[in-house]
């Protein structure tokens, strides 16, 4: 089940990507719009590459991988979370914009 979820995750996360990232491109579109739409394909993006590191995870645990504490190193963790955090932070600093125009 927990494989099932993570590769559901994954594929949704990344066909959301692509949508928000194809829309951040096109160019009729509003400045303002873009940038959200950016943001909205990092945060899928980090969906994405999260739910498969921990996929990876989770299989190489199963399996008994002898490399699994590889996964644990920071470098492979730090990766994997760097989208999720790089597409939170950007949408905190579109609201905080928000918040402080006047």
């Amino acid at each position: 089940m927990a494989v099932g979820q993570d590769m559901t995750t994954a594929l949704c996360g990344g066909f959301n990507s692509l949508y928000f990232l194809l829309y951040a491109l096109r160019e009729p579109e509003v400045l303002r719009r873009r940038i959200g739409a950016a943001a909205l394909a990092l945060v899928n993006g980090g969906a994405l590459v999260e739910s498969l590191y921990l996929l990876a995870l989770y299989i190489s645990l199963r399996s008994g991988w002898r490399g699994q504490a590889d996964l644990f190193a920071p470098g492979p963790w730090l990766l994997a979370r760097a989208l999720p955090f790089l597409g939170t932070l950007l949408v905190s600093l579109l609201i905080l914009r928000r918040l402080t125009r006047p």
